[in-house]
């Protein structure tokens, strides 16, 4: 059975790699559950037909490999009732996979940011375009505010 603690240490993609395999494992396992009733009921009929005709050895050799059967078929019934637990454990779990994925990982955003403007590669360039642009605005500012006073005195305000 899977744990919880293994479900939380899953990412989306292996949670579906994993919910893909667990239901494949379990049509297999239904597949093999058919084939052995079949074959039980088969060993069946020949103990009833070795019973009928006195063969009394022959029919407990057929009861040997019917009880074998019954065995396997009852570990792949068990196995595959595990798998569908699992199965709807991972079904269930999956959109809280799928949101941590959304969540934001500010650690991560940063680099990637950092990665766009060419700081992560370059941070003293990055640094001295950022000293220049501010230059240029405060510069740009000040014109701003020499041009507004101009126009002021020559209003006569």
């Amino acid at each position: 059975m899977i744990s919880l603690e293994e479900i939380s240490k899953l990412d989306e993609p292996g949670a579906i790699e994993r919910i893909y395999a667990y239901a494949t494992d379990l049509k297999r396992h239904q597949k093999e559950i058919e084939e052995m009733k079949k074959a039980l009921e088969v060993w069946k009929s020949r103990i009833g037909l070795a019973e009928s005709k006195g063969l009394l050895d022959l029919a407990q050799g057929a009861k040997i490999q019917a009880a074998q059967i019954e065995a396997k078929c009852a570990d792949l019934i068990s196995a595959a009732r595990e798998l569908e637990l699992d199965l709807e454990k991972l079904k269930e779990a999956l959109p809280g996979i799928k949101a941590r994925r959304r969540s934001v990982d500010p650690d991560a955003l940063a680099a990637e940011l950092a990665m766009m403007t060419g700081e992560a590669l370059e941070p003293e360039k990055a640094k001295a375009e950022r000293e220049l642009d501010a230059l240029e605005k405060k510069a740009s500012s000040t014109g701003a505010e020499d041009a507004l006073a101009a126009l002021k005195r020559k209003m006569g305000l």
